[in-house]
């Protein structure tokens, strides 16, 4: 029986490539980069812990929780809640009271919010076919403008890095449900201790590092090499531009973000959790280090900041220390993600193209870590049914 052969070093690949020897099935995974994880990863610089984009981690994702060892990775929770401009807002499942003594909040913002509450009991589905938009589905409710126009909508632009709001419905309630229900957090070591740890529990000799695909079927890849390899199948577990880029398919549109970080000498001091300012500049920034000091070296503070893909250092330093007057911020390093999220669609046309290549990535369910793992997990599968 020959291997399995996984392509892309990211979570859904790790995710398949766990499933697979979990089962006893052989498998070799190749990775263009020189370490596991792809989107999902850190750097180490000056002392600093960056991860490659903002990123947190939503502990009540199923996946997660049936996938990872939560607590091998000393988790740091950001407090559930969020800063939305200027005003602050806490969980209302879990601070219930501040919900009314907000002034922001009229009667029918207090009702409308009673309304989407019960729409999230029970089962809460990422995608339900349903085509109404977010930007629809708020202006299907009896909103304030200025609850709208203040907190809802800024609030999910900086989810969905989008100004207009086009995700399905289905997916505000479901991250939704998640913010409520779940708690958002970020590993003592970054994010990278994640495929970090999934990866600790393969054999190190079948992940390959450094490899370059640069052809592939159904049973049988080619590397950069020259070298060809055949297995039994092809798991193709890379980002949606890259496997669009090898089945030879034009790119599809996806949503881009730049993120900087911004060294300072002192924290915020202030309740740990993201800000959302819902400009262009500036979607949204927090003070890592009142989540998790450890990402930074003793003394100083490190701030994330997070902007469309066209803004400039300057305009982002700027648009922040706008918010964080008196500080004196330094920039550590900035990472562009030309592909931060992609739009939720079928993706007909590269199911089709794939001819065999069975597909993994959180492109074919949602935008998220949930997908990620839930798609390598199903690539798996499928092979393990065929036995």
């Amino acid at each position: 029986m020959k291997p399995i052969l996984i392509i892309g070093g990211g979570i859904a690949g790790l995710q398949a490539a766990t499933i697979l020897h979990q089962n006893g099935r052989d498998f070799i995974l190749f990775e263009k980069q020189a370490k596991v994880g792809g989107r999902v990863s850190s750097i180490e610089k000056d002392g600093f812990i960056l991860d490659r984009g903002f990123q947190v981690l939503q502990t009540s994702y199923p996946e997660v929780q049936r996938s990872l060892d939560l607590t091998a990775l000393h988790l740091h929770f950001f407090e559930s809640g969020a800063w939305v401009k200027d005003q602050l807002f806490f969980n209302p499942l879990r601070r219930p009271f501040d919900l009314f003594s907000s002034d922001m909040l009229t009667f029918k913002d207090v009702f409308s919010l009673a309304r989407i509450w019960f729409r999230l009991q029970g089962d809460v589905p990422a995608l339900d076919g349903n085509k109404q938009t977010t930007q629809e589905l708020i202006a299907s409710y009896s909103f304030s403008n200025r609850f709208k126009n203040e907190f809802l909508i800024p609030f999910f632009q900086g989810v969905f890095l989008q100004e207009s709001l086009t995700q399905p419905a289905s997916l505000f309630f479901y991250y939704l449900h998640q913010f409520l229900y779940g708690n958002a957090a970020i590993p003592a070591k970054g994010m990278q201790a994640i495929p970090d740890q999934m990866a600790a529990s393969l054999p190190a000799d079948k992940l390959q590092l450094n490899q370059e695909i640069v052809a592939l079927n159904a049973t049988s890849i080619t590397l950069k090499s020259g070298e060809n390899i055949a297995g039994d199948a092809v798991i193709l577990a890379v980002d949606l531009p890259v496997a669009a880029k090898i089945l030879g398919l034009p790119t599809p549109e996806t949503l881009a973000s730049r993120t900087f970080y911004f060294s300072a000498k002192k924290a915020s001091n202030e309740p740990a959790l993201l800000r959302l300012v819902g400009e262009q500049h500036l979607l949204h920034f927090t003070c890592l280090t009142d989540i998790n000091p450890g990402l930074a070296p003793s003394g100083k503070a490190l701030y994330s900041a997070t902007s469309l893909s066209n803004s400039s250092e300057k305009e982002v330093k700027e648009a922040l220390q706008k918010q964080l007057p008196g500080q004196k911020l330094t920039l550590v390093d900035s990472f562009d993600i030309p592909h931060s999220l992609q739009k939720v669609d079928d993706y007909e046309a590269i199911k089709r193209a794939a001819n065999g290549i069975i597909l993994a990535g959180d492109y074919l369910e949602f935008p998220s870590l949930q997908g990620a793992l839930s798609s390598g997990r199903k690539a798996a599968e499928e092979i393990l049914a065929r036995s």
